[in-house]
């Protein structure tokens, strides 16, 4: 591997079974493979990532990251990052501090997938979005994940006031409640303290609502960088000055979020488009790696790609 810098995404770790999002990694793989980072990588806080290092070793640097606020980021992930003695930065929405009810994408993956055949209605469910309608058979399996896959395809670009009401109507057609699961639980004000007090793991923002940026008027993307630094801010007692764009993709983040991002005091932030990190990286411009639920040889086979440069 060549000596070159690399910060790994996470989102949860959990025992998923069916996980269509690919966001769990289970306790088990995590650990291993935080083993394989610890032998073949320095692995460092995020803010250093484009420091020269002080070591003498030619090892790779990475730095580790998790996205949404989960509470099992707390409860299951920091305590085996800090029994193996690693670092990571967590960015918390204000959903996740807030700590009541679940993301859009986890309401939306149990209205639709949670369904059988014999439960399903006969009737699609017609909705409009940004202007579009949308017609989603919901009869058989097949139907159920091609109506995810397109209501989560469409519902991600929209701002999250347009995104609530397409939610409650798929409940009210499917005759369904909308109910928080033990796998899917946020972090609460409390996990989020409990979260910062344990050593070398950070506190970053990923705004108030976890909207596409570039979907907001100039006021609004103020409101959700400013409101949530201030609200991590005062719950753990120290400055925010870590970002992670919401789904960071090539279409969430453009050159007015990331002024916004500079003005409202942030020193860095983090995308999910892949590729490595150097000290010349736009430091508004990190990009990420995710990692998914594999054992350590896919890992270690993943991590060799990465450092090779190929996603």
């Amino acid at each position: 591997m060549r000596s070159r810098s690399l910060v790994l995404m996470y989102h949860q770790i959990t025992e998923a079974g069916a996980d269509p999002s690919g966001l769990a990694v289970s306790p088990k793989n995590f650990a291993s493979q935080l083993s394989v980072l610890k032998e073949r990588c320095e692995v460092v806080p995020l803010r250093e990532i484009q420091l020269r290092s002080e070591s003498r070793s030619k090892r790779p640097r990475v730095a580790i990251t998790f996205d949404d606020g989960y509470a099992d980021n707390g409860e299951v992930g920091a305590p085996i990052l800090e029994a193996a003695g690693l670092p990571a930065s967590f960015f918390i929405t204000g959903i996740a501090l807030d700590g009541q009810g679940e993301f859009w994408w986890d309401s939306l993956e149990h209205l639709i997938l949670d369904l059988n055949d014999g439960s399903a209605p006969q009737d699609p469910f017609e909705v409009v979005i940004g202007g579009q309608r949308l017609r989603a058979d919901l009869r058989t399996v097949e139907a159920r994940m091609r109506a995810h896959k397109a209501l989560n395809r469409r519902l991600r670009v929209r701002p999250p006031e347009e995104i609530a009401p397409v939610i409650e109507a798929l409940s009210l057609h499917l005759g369904t409640k909308i109910q928080t699961c033990e796998r899917h639980r946020l972090a609460g004000m409390d996990g989020i303290q409990s979260l910062a007090r344990i050593p070398g793991m950070t506190i970053g923002s990923h705004t108030l609502s976890h909207p596409l940026m570039p979907s907001l008027h100039s006021e609004a993307k103020r409101h959700e960088l400013i409101e949530s630094r201030r609200l991590l801010t005062d719950a753990t007692g120290e400055s925010v000055v870590e970002f992670a764009f919401p789904y960071g993709n090539d279409g969430a983040f453009d050159d007015d979020s990331e002024a916004a991002i500079r003005e409202a005091g942030y020193l860095l932030a983090c995308r999910t488009v892949f590729g490595l990190v150097s000290r010349r990286t736009n430091p508004f411009q990190i990009p990420r790696a995710m990692v998914h639920d594999i054992g350590v040889q896919d890992f270690e086979g993943r991590l060799d790609n990465w450092f090779r440069g190929r996603a």
